[in-house]
C-alpha cells in the first residue's frame, strides 16, 4: 500500500493539513509530519505546545466508523510497542489518548474524523523527542533524556508507518483483546483518581476499560462507565 508522506519544517497543524489533502486534493490516505507546529491542537480544542525538534505526525485513511474507538486504544498500544523497542521501560497508557514514561507525559494523540464521500480517520500523534513543555497540571518528559541517546526522527516515522500498515489500517479488530492488552499497561489502574466530565468531578478507583473502551470508575460501592471526560 502506498502512503505518501508530506514533510514540513514548520506548519500550522498536521491534522488540519491532512484534512485539506482529503477535501481539497482528493488524496485519500497519507502521512503528514512536521518539526514544529504553530497551531497544534489537543483534545477539546486545547492548545498543543509544539516546539521545534519534537515529532508531529498525522496519518489519515478511510475507515469504518464502527472501528473508531477500537483504533483509538490500538494506536496507543502500537506506540507503546515502538517505544519498548528503544529499551524504554515503564511506558503506561493514560485513558483515553496519552502515553507516559515513569508517570510523565511523553506523547499525546488527537483522533478526528470527517465524512467526505466516505468516512476518514485523521490521527495526530505528538511525541516529545528533544524537549518537553512545562505543564502545571502534570509532569512531562522526552525520549532523548529517557533513552540517553539521540532519537532518529526518520527511523521513528518509518516505525510508525510500519505499525499502522501492519496492525491498524484495514485490519479486523477484537475489542476484547485490545481492552485486555490495554489494561495491562493502564496508567493509574486500581488507583484512586479524580475524573472530570463537563463540570462535574467524580472520585473513585480506576478499574481500567471495558470491552467497549469505556472507563470503569468504582465508587460508592458500584461501578460507573464513562465514554468521555478526563483524568484530573
Amino acid at each position: 500500500m502506498n502512503l505518501p508522506i508530506f514533510n514540513f519544517t514548520k506548519i500550522e497543524s498536521t491534522n488540519d493539513f491532512a484534512r485539506s489533502l482529503i477535501t481539497e486534493h482528493k488524496i485519500l490516505q497519507g502521512i503528514v509530519t512536521a518539526d514544529e507546529q504553530i497551531k497544534g491542537r489537543g483534545r477539546y480544542g486545547n492548545k498543543w505546545i509544539s516546539p521545534k525538534g519534537n515529532l508531529y505526525f498525522t496519518i489519515f485513511f478511510p475507515a469504518l466508523k464502527s472501528n473508531l474507538k477500537k483504533i483509538q486504544f490500538l494506536v496507543q498500544l502500537q506506540i507503546r510497542n515502538i517505544l519498548k523497542n528503544y529499551n524504554i521501560k515503564n511506558v503506561t497508557l493514560k485513558w483515553p489518548n496519552d502515553l507516559y514514561i515513569n508517570n510523565k507525559k511523553v506523547c499525546g494523540i488527537l483522533q478526528e474524523s470527517i465524512i467526505f464521500n466516505k468516512f476518514f480517520l485523521i490521527i495526530g500523534i505528538g511525541i516529545n523527542i528533544k524537549s518537553s513543555p512545562k505543564i502545571k497540571k502534570y509532569p512531562t518528559t522526552y525520549l532523548n533524556i529517557e533513552t540517553k541517546k539521540k532519537i532518529n526522527l526518520s527511523e521513528l516515522v518509518e516505525n510508525l508507518k510500519k505499525a499502522f500498515l501492519s496492525n491498524v489500517i484495514h485490519k479486523k479488530y477484537s475489542f476484547k483483546k485490545i481492552a485486555k492488552d490495554w489494561n495491562k499497561y493502564a496508567f493509574l489502574k486500581n488507583k484512586f483518581i479524580n475524573f472530570k466530565i463537563t463540570n462535574k468531578t467524580y472520585k473513585g478507583i480506576f478499574r481500567g476499560i471495558n470491552n467497549n473502551g469505556a472507563l470503569i470508575l468504582e465508587h460508592n460501592n458500584h461501578k460507573d462507565y464513562f465514554t468521555n471526560g478526563s483524568l484530573v
